[in-house]
């Protein structure tokens, strides 16, 4: 039993099951009492109970019945999608990109908003604060409450105060970032490293959703992992885990923007595909995309992809070289952690048709045989979408971990900060 569990503590048991059968109906459904029953270890009466609670509390939800050979069929419950809303937020080095999803994360509203690179942080913040009320105004006019709001962001993250402590690539050091959001709305707010939210954000809804033991590559303007193990996202001493991008790969490399020479975000990167091609640009080598004045200008993945499915040789070449950096550092992950699983997403899993041969037949030549024998290497669901879907995750986990029906939404999070330092998913290990 967890160490915040006191013995004897009727409501908490109680709160603690009634997660334990909400994540079981999120990862399968729809499912009867009796099926709900058999999975948790409780016994029929107890579940009956704590479902008519989340029936109550609009929760959960009954959907029919299912296919009887004899007797009575069974009433199949699932969780009810319109028990509210939640907002994911992606900030991005040069975007902002966020969702407002039913309880079931099926994406209601979208809207992605591109970023002057010049930007200040406040004022970052006043738009993404301009976007979630859109979010929200759009939530309102359906009926539904929001939930809560969360929040990826590129960096070192203190996750405990909600302080940016340093956007490499952004240029932030010691950057409050929940705070103004908890100023401007009266839901729980949210924020981690993109990469741990994505990395949850695919165990909850993506390809490793029966996977333990995975490692999630975020391959954005920078480069950083997020490392999955047994039921939670590893996070080191500090919170810090998952760096990778700033890693050393050549000692007397490019300086990186974390202030390091030769990091392998350098090689192996959104940032580091358009510095090849903006490099094979300025040598006189055709091109299709955008250019101003003889540079590259303006360019995007998008863009990128198309030029490669016309089968423009920089672009091919540029693609090639930064698989083959992708494929190092994935070969040397697999060898660190012996990974069952490793999924590769961000804006540069777009381009995986190209960029996915050359990271397996570089990771075939690399990484120890027996490991890599064990490990898939797949694209994430999601891909440029997935540190959204993370950031969704967030707020869905909390609430399906500590379904209190008695304390409202705002008061329940704060009574949490006393006692809890991470946002960790739930084990299905019922306490009876």
């Amino acid at each position: 039993m967890p160490k915040s569990f006191r013995t004897g503590d009727y409501t908490l048991v109680r709160e603690f099951n009634r997660a334990i059968l909400l994540n079981l109906l999120r990862v399968h459904s729809p499912q009867s009492r009796a099926d709900l029953a058999a999975a948790a270890g409780l016994n029929k009466t107890t579940v009956s109970s704590l479902v008519a609670d989340m029936i109550d509390a609009q929760l959960v939800r009954e959907i029919g019945h299912a296919t009887s050979a004899g007797g009575r069929p069974a009433v199949l419950l699932e969780l009810n999608p319109e028990a509210g809303c939640i907002i994911g937020v992606e900030l991005g080095i040069w975007h902002i990109n966020i969702a407002l999803t039913d309880f079931r994360a099926g994406v209601l509203w979208k809207q992605n908003v591109t970023l002057d690179p010049a930007a200040t942080p406040a004022s970052v913040i006043a738009k993404t604060i301009e976007l979630a009320h859109s979010a929200a105004d759009f939530a309102g006019q359906s009926g539904r409450k929001v939930l809560g709001l969360g929040l990826a962001v590129p960096g070192l993250l203190d996750v405990e105060s909600g302080t940016l402590l340093f956007g490499q690539n952004m240029g932030w050091r010691e950057v409050p970032i929940r705070r103004p959001l908890e100023a401007a709305f009266a839901f729980p707010i949210f924020v981690d490293n993109d990469a741990k939210a994505s990395t949850i954000g695919e165990r909850y809804f993506g390809v490793a959703q029966q996977c333990d033991n995975f490692v999630y590559v975020c391959a954005n303007v920078g480069l950083g992992a997020g490392i999955w193990q047994g039921n939670q996202v590893y996070r080191g001493e500090t919170g810090f885990a998952g760096e990778v991008g700033h890693t050393t790969f050549q000692p007397d490399g490019p300086v990186c923007s974390c202030g390091n020479s030769g990091c392998w975000e350098m090689y192996a990167s959104q940032k580091a595909l358009i510095e090849r091609l903006r490099a094979g640009v300025a040598a006189g080598r055709p091109t299709s995309l955008p250019t101003n004045g003889g540079r590259l200008a303006g360019v995007t993945m998008p863009l990128i992809v198309n030029a490669a499915r016309a089968g423009e040789a920089l672009v091919l070449q540029a693609l090639d070289e930064t698989g083959v950096y992708l494929g190092l550092a994935i070969a040397n992950l697999i060898n660190t952690f012996n990974p069952k699983m490793v999924v590769f997403g961000g804006a540069l899993s777009l381009a995986a048709d190209y960029l996915l041969p050359v990271i397996q037949h570089t990771v075939a030549a690399r990484a120890i045989p027996w490991s890599r024998a064990a490990t898939q290497i797949v694209v994430a669901a999601h891909q440029v979408d997935s540190g959204v879907m993370g950031a969704v995750a967030l707020v869905l986990n909390d609430i399906l971990s500590h379904p209190r029906l008695d304390v409202a939404v705002k008061g329940r999070l704060a009574e949490r900060r006393v006692v809890r330092k991470e946002v960790r998913p739930l084990e299905t290990t019922a306490v009876v």
